[in-house]
Formats: C-alpha cells, sequence, structure tokens
C-alpha cells in the first residue's frame, strides 16, 4: 500500500485534473520508494506544460491585440477612402480625415495644410486650439498656437516625424504627418498629443503613413480635376471667340465701312439733320464694334496664373487707357485664392460696371477697391462720380437694363451679394460680396462658369 497503491491514487488523482484543466496540480514527492523519481519528472511535465500554457495565453492576447489594431487600422482607411470617393470637397475632406487620425492617437489638436501652388503653406482647417494669437487663449493653447506657426515655416519632411515640446506644461509631443503624392509633399498635418507612444507603435505608424499617401493623391487629384476644369473653360472661350470674329466681328466691320461709305456721300448734300444722324449712327457702331473687339480678347486671354488681383489690375489699365477716364485701383489682400470659375465670374461682373460707366455714366473718375476681412469675406467695389442712375426706373423696367440683370445673375451663381447705389448726379457705386473660403474650392459646377 505504501509503496505501490497510494502512488498510484496520487497518479491518478493528478491526472485527472490535469484532464480538467487544472495545470497547477502536482504530485506530492514521496519520503521514498520507487516512485519518487518518477514523481520529479511527472511534475517538472507539470511545470512545462503551466508555462507552455500561459505563454500560449500571452501570445493569443498579444495576437488578438494586434488584430483588433489592424482591425481598426483597416476601419480608419475604408473610412478615409470613403471620404475620398465621397466628398467633393477638399477641405471638408481634410478636416474629417484629421479628425479621425486625432481619434487614433489621442490628440488634443490638429492643423491641417495644403500648398496652393504659390510655394507656400496655407492653412486649412485647425482643431482643438485656438488659432488668433491676440485674444490670449490659455496658456497650452496659446503654446501650441505659437508651435504650430513656427512648424508651418518648416519644409516638409519626407516621413512621419515625432517630437517632444519640453516646453509645454503637460507634456505634449507633435506628430507631423507629411501627405506625399509620389516624391512631393502636397501638404502636411500636425497633430498634438500627450500620448507619443501611440503613434511610435509599428501599426499606428503605418496607418499614419499610408493616410498620408491617400490625402496627398486626393490633394493631387483636386489640383488636375482644377487644371482639367481650367483647360476646358479656356477651350470654350476661345471657340466663343472663334465665333464672335467669323460672325459677328466681321459684320460690324463691313457696316462700319458702308456706314463711312454712306457718310462720305451725305458730306456732297446739304443736310444737316442727316448729317447729324448720320454722325450718331457711326458712334454707335464704332462702340459696338470696339465692345466685341474686348470681348474677344477677353475670351481669347487665358485664365491669368498670377491671380484674381493682376487680372483685375490689367483690366483698369486697359479701360483707362481707352477711354482717357482718370481712373484708380487698390487692393488691400495682397493674393485672393480663387477658383478659376470664381474669377471669371468677378472678372465679368467688374468688366460690366465699367462698361456701364463708359456709356452711360460721363463720369471723370472712377475707383475700383478690393478689400478683405479676417472672416474670409471680399467686396469689390466700382464707384464712379457720374450721372448717376435712376434706381426706380430700372425696378420698374429691367428687361431694357440687360447688364445689369447679367450681373445680378453672375453674383448668384457666385453665391455673393450685389448692391448698386445711385443718386442722380452723384455717381453710381456697384459693391459684390462674396466668401472667399466657398469660392477658393475648385469643384464648382459647370453651371456657376457658363
Amino acid at each position: 500500500r505504501h509503496h505501490l497503491v497510494t502512488p498510484l491514487a496520487l497518479l491518478r488523482s493528478w491526472a485527472l485534473s490535469m484532464c480538467e484543466g487544472t495545470l497547477s496540480a502536482r504530485i506530492p514527492l514521496p519520503q521514498a520508494g520507487e516512485f519518487g523519481k518518477l514523481t520529479f519528472h511527472i511534475n517538472r511535465l507539470s511545470d512545462a506544460l503551466d508555462k507552455l500554457a500561459n505563454d500560449m495565453d500571452d501570445m493569443v492576447n498579444v495576437q488578438t491585440q494586434r488584430l483588433h489594431e489592424k482591425n481598426r487600422s483597416l476601419e480608419v482607411l475604408y473610412e478615409i477612402a470613403a471620404t475620398i470617393n465621397q466628398s467633393g470637397d477638399l477641405e471638408d475632406l481634410l478636416k474629417r480625415s484629421a479628425e479621425k487620425l486625432m481619434e487614433v492617437i489621442r490628440a488634443k489638436a490638429v492643423s491641417v495644410r495644403v500648398h496652393r501652388g504659390d510655394g507656400e503653406m496655407h492653412l486649412i482647417a485647425q482643431i482643438g486650439f485656438e488659432p488668433t494669437y491676440s485674444s490670449e487663449p490659455p496658456g497650452q493653447d496659446k503654446f501650441l498656437s505659437k508651435i504650430d506657426a513656427q512648424l508651418a515655416t518648416h519644409r516638409p519632411p519626407e516621413d512621419i516625424v515625432i517630437e517632444d515640446l519640453s516646453e509645454g506644461k503637460m507634456g505634449m509631443s507633435v506628430v507631423t504627418i507629411p501627405l506625399r503624392y509620389q516624391s512631393e509633399n502636397p501638404g502636411l498635418i500636425n497633430l498634438f498629443t500627450p500620448a507619443p507612444e501611440t503613434a511610435r507603435d509599428a501599426e499606428v505608424h503605418k496607418l499614419l503613413s499610408s493616410v498620408g499617401k491617400h490625402l496627398g493623391m486626393a490633394i493631387e487629384k483636386a489640383r488636375l480635376d482644377e487644371e482639367s476644369q481650367n483647360l476646358s473653360l479656356m477651350r470654350e472661350r476661345t471657340a466663343l471667340a472663334h465665333e464672335l470674329h467669323d460672325s459677328l466681328a466681321q459684320t460690324l466691320a463691313s457696316l462700319r465701312f458702308q456706314v463711312k461709305m454712306l457718310g462720305e456721300t451725305l458730306e456732297r448734300v446739304e443736310t444737316p439733320s442727316a448729317k447729324r444722324e448720320m454722325e450718331r449712327i457711326r458712334n454707335s457702331v464704332d462702340e459696338a464694334h470696339t465692345e466685341v473687339r474686348e470681348l474677344i480678347a477677353n475670351f481669347r486671354a487665358p485664365i491669368d496664373e498670377r491671380g484674381l488681383l493682376p487680372a483685375l489690375k490689367d483690366m483698369v489699365e486697359r479701360f483707362r487707357r481707352d477711354t482717357d477716364i482718370a481712373t484708380y485701383f487698390h487692393a488691400d489682400p495682397e493674393k485672393l485664392q480663387l477658383s478659376a470659375a470664381s474669377e471669371i465670374q468677378v472678372m465679368r461682373i467688374v468688366r460690366e460696371a465699367l462698361s456701364n460707366v463708359r456709356k452711360h455714366s460721363h463720369a471723370r473718375t472712377v475707383r475700383i477697391l478690393v478689400r478683405s476681412d479676417s472672416q474670409g469675406n471680399c467686396r469689390v467695389i466700382i464707384e464712379d462720380d457720374g450721372v448717376g442712375l435712376d434706381l426706380p426706373v430700372l425696378r420698374e423696367h429691367p428687361g431694357e437694363h440687360i447688364g445689369i440683370s447679367i450681373m445680378q445673375e453672375r453674383a448668384k451663381h457666385l453665391g455673393a451679394e450685389l448692391r448698386i447705389e445711385s443718386d442722380a448726379g452723384e455717381g453710381t457705386q456697384v459693391a459684390l460680396t462674396f466668401s472667399i473660403v466657398a469660392n477658393g474650392n475648385a469643384e464648382e459646377t459647370r453651371a456657376g462658369v457658363t
């Protein structure tokens, strides 16, 4: 019993416990007997099984966590890819993507900047901290805002950069994600987080890098779409210029020649009233011919690559040269980032206003002013010191003033407000107010252009 039965009973009890999953079960070592060595080796086997099971649990937990992180990364990538396909607004896409990345690395603030083709990084979105420094925000917000402004002057890195902001009072770090397309850096995202170790994780690092490439491609796609739209506009404008040249311009040129011949014939006859009427007809035909030639020149001219302000300045210079009216142009902003479609609408409205000045105002002076404010609004003012307009008559007989109706339609397509103020003998002011942000988006409908 002591050397055989009891040891076998202990062995049976151990085996049953192991089968039930109690891997901590062990056999008490006997004081003596043949089963001493066997018990020792069985307990060593139990220790090995127990350790293997614990290691397996740890490995399963690690793999489960990795799968969870991969699933989360795939969810983020899917959401961003879906947003790229669904969103027609690049700024909205970048803002929503930045918010997703904030969740991934538990960031407190984020800023997004994009190249606009002028060699500078333009701020698209800021979330989580005060972007204006003059209002004295809380200490950390002010600190992050200053750091973000400094980062905007740096060249975008080629890979993700994580920097510790040692000056921060709450242990903040900045994660800079370049938005890459091939070898170019069309933009970057700066994420401010108190948990930089999350961004250093291999899987999260891959996710951030992949998102940067996706958004870089989205920015490049938006740029190519804008170029394609501009090219289509140029083709339409060139075709229209050819039509004007081949039809109306030729007809007017022929009519001018016929009027000239008729005038020479009337000079031989003493008919003062006929001569006055002939002079009036000649002036009207010359004015129509000048307007058509100006339209042809404007339609053939490409959209100024320098932007709206240089194009307006050139237009004003041509107006001053052609009319001998004292004309002044002043613009507060140095640049206006508008889409090609919006630039065309603004140019057409200003041109029509100047045409009305030339035809009807008898003005001695004209001023064209361009002003912008901190809320992203722009105001274009065309004012003269001429005879003014009878605004009640305009409202009663709108069909007789097609130019003003067209200006109002263009302002409507632009999403702008057009105000015309005038008093008899006091001149006229045309004021166009629109949002720079809303009209800076290149994904505008073609209806707004036509």
